[in-house]
């Protein structure tokens, strides 16, 4: 449960080996990483030692690098929503790593999904060689707090023109 508590009395599980809620879709799943082995853990051991703590749930934000290219995810595919019964929206734009004069910048390619009924964020891909893998890290906080696209579209993330153009590509991509 989201205390970590298995059915048999007095034990618990974390990590690899439990399931947890996933945000956006309400169901349970199976995402395997460091963050949530970590946060349940937290709350598997305080649970042992008599608190009532609760883990929120996850939205499988993830980064990684293949060669040069920085890779990330948050919250569902289109696929993923449609399963879940959701009526998918996707957009996907091309936008710069830094503002345009700025040296070295570079092309990010952002997919962000929302759903057409409700108008909520569901989740966004990205791709590029720099400035990726922590720029998910805007969406993934919006799903946690079930906002719609609208609403992070106008969200005030930070603007320097060696860290990202004036629009940041995931208020573009909204």
């Amino acid at each position: 449960d989201s205390g970590m508590r298995t059915n048999v009395p007095g034990v618990y599980a974390a990590g690899d080996c439990a399931e947890a809620r996933h945000i956006v879709s309400g169901r349970p799943v199976w995402i395997p990483l460091g963050t949530t082995a970590n946060k349940q853990g937290k709350v598997a051991g305080a649970n042992a030692a008599g608190a009532e703590e609760r883990f929120a749930g996850v939205a499988g934000t993830a980064g990684f690098k293949v060669f040069d290219l920085e890779v990330a995810r948050t919250g569902l595919t289109v696929s993923e929503a449609e399963k879940f019964g959701f009526d998918p929206v996707e957009n996907m734009i091309k936008s710069r790593s830094k503002a345009h004069a700025h040296p070295g910048n570079s092309l990010i390619m952002v997919n962000m999904i929302g759903d057409k009924r409700s108008g909520r964020l569901l989740g966004a891909q990205m791709v590029g060689t720099e400035g990726v893998a922590h720029r998910i890290n805007g969406p993934a906080v919006a799903l946690h707090n079930y906002m719609t696209v609208a609403q992070y579209s106008q969200a005030d993330l930070a603007y320097a023109p060696p860290f990202g153009p004036t629009w940041d590509p995931t208020l573009t991509a909204a």
